[in-house]
C-alpha cells in the first residue's frame, strides 16, 4: 500500500515551508543581518558600506600604495608629492571605474565626471573665485602689521629642491591631482552614496543633501587626521564648501576648481602657509614672514578662515548666477 502522510510529517512539511518563505523575504536573523549589510531593492550594499568600502580602498590605494612605490627613493620634496597625488588620481580613478561597474551600476558621469564646456567653465570659475577669495587673507595680514613681504619667486630652502619654475610648475601638478581624486572620492563618491542612504519617510529629499554635506564633511576632514580643533573645524567648513559646490551643480568641475586654487594659493602663491621647517622647501610666488597673533595668522586661523568665507560667499554668488537658485541639481543620488 502507499505510504500516506501523517499530521506530523504535514506539519514538518508545512514548517519547512515557513522558513523558506520566511529566507526569501528576508525574515529571521540571516535575513535580518543580509538586509543591514544588503539593499535587496537596488541590487547592491548599503550606503554605509558602500562609504566603507570607499573610504578603506581609497585609503590603502592612496595613502599605502604611493608610500611603498616611493619607499627609498630620493626625489625632490615637491616631485614625490607630485607622484604620490599622481598614484592617487589613478587609483581614486579605479576606485570609482569599479564602484560605478559592479557595486553602484551606474555610468561613471554620474559621480560628476560629464566633461564638456560647461564643465570646463565651472573649473574656472571655481579657480578663479579661489584665488580672489585668499587674496584677501594676504591683504588682510599684510595691512594690519602681522605679515611682511620676505621673498617674492621664492624657490625654498634645501639641497633636494628645484628652481622655483620648475617646482612651482610641479607643485601645479600635484594641486591639480590631489583636487582631482579627492573630490571624486569625498564628493563624487562618498557624498552621493551619503545622500542616497539618508534618504527615507523620516527625511525630506532637502534634509538628506544637508545631512548628507554635513557627514561627508566630517569624513573629509576626519580623512586628513587632523592634528588639532581648529584644523579640524577649518576642514569641516572646506568639505561643506564643495559638498555645496557639488550638489547645486551635479559636477565635480565647480568643487575641483575651488579645491585646486584653495591648496595652491594657500602653498604656493600667497604664502599664507610659511609656517616652521617644513614650508621651508615650498616654492612660493609671495614669501610671506608672519608675527601676528598665532590664533590669526596660522594657516587654520581665523584670517584664513574669513578668507574662506569670501571664498564661499562668492561661491554663492556664481551659484546664483548660474542656477538661479540653491536647489539640489544631484540627480546622480536617487531615493532608495
Amino acid at each position: 500500500m502507499p505510504e500516506t502522510e501523517t499530521d506530523s510529517d504535514l506539519e514538518r512539511t508545512a514548517s519547512r515551508s515557513a522558513d523558506t518563505d520566511r529566507r526569501a523575504n528576508g525574515d529571521g536573523i540571516t535575513g535580518h543581518v543580509v538586509s543591514v549589510l544588503w539593499n535587496r531593492t537596488e541590487g547592491r550594499p548599503r550606503a554605509l558600506w558602500r562609504i566603507f568600502g570607499v573610504y578603506v580602498a581609497s585609503f590603502v590605494g592612496i595613502f599605502i600604495l604611493p608610500a611603498l612605490a616611493l619607499a627609498g627613493t630620493e626625489l625632490p620634496p615637491s616631485v614625490t608629492g607630485a607622484a604620490t597625488n599622481v598614484i592617487g588620481a589613478l587609483v581614486g580613478l579605479l576606485v570609482a571605474i569599479v564602484f560605478a561597474k559592479y557595486v553602484d551600476r551606474r555610468p561613471l558621469t554620474d559621480y560628476g565626471l560629464a566633461f564638456g564646456p560647461s564643465w570646463l567653465k565651472d573649473f574656472g570659475a571655481g579657480s578663479v573665485i579661489a584665488l580672489v577669495g585668499m587674496a584677501v587673507a594676504l591683504l588682510v595680514n599684510l595691512l594690519a602689521g602681522w605679515a611682511t613681504v620676505s621673498e617674492l619667486f621664492s624657490g625654498g630652502a634645501g639641497a633636494s629642491v628645484l628652481p622655483f619654475a620648475a617646482a612651482f610648475g610641479v607643485y601645479t601638478i600635484q594641486w591639480a591631482f590631489t583636487a582631482f581624486w579627492e573630490e571624486l572620492i569625498f564628493r563624487g563618491l562618498i557624498l552621493t552614496s551619503a545622500v542616497e542612504g539618508l534618504r527615507s519617510r523620516w527625511l525630506s529629499d532637502r534634509g538628506a543633501v544637508l545631512l548628507g554635506v554635513v557627514v561627508s564633511s566630517l569624513i573629509f576632514s576626519i580623512g586628513h587626521f587632523p592634528g588639532s580643533l581648529e584644523t579640524f573645524g577649518f576642514r569641516v567648513v572646506l568639505g561643506i564648501l564643495l559638498g555645496a559646490a557639488y550638489v547645486w551643480t551635479d559636477s565635480l568641475a565647480l568643487p575641483i576648481g575651488l579645491h585646486f586654487l584653495l591648496n595652491f594659493t594657500i602653498n604656493n602663491i600667497y604664502g599664507l602657509a610659511n609656517f616652521g621647517e617644513a614650508a621651508e622647501v615650498l616654492p612660493m610666488l609671495i614669501r610671506p614672514t608672519f608675527t601676528g597673533p598665532s590664533q590669526f595668522v596660522q594657516v587654520f586661523g581665523l584670517v584664513n578662515l574669513g578668507a574662506m568665507l569670501c571664498v564661499a560667499a562668492l561661491t554663492v554668488g556664481y551659484v546664483a548666477l548660474r542656477n538661479g537658485d540653491f536647489e539640489s541639481r544631484l540627480s546622480s543620488a536617487y531615493i532608495q
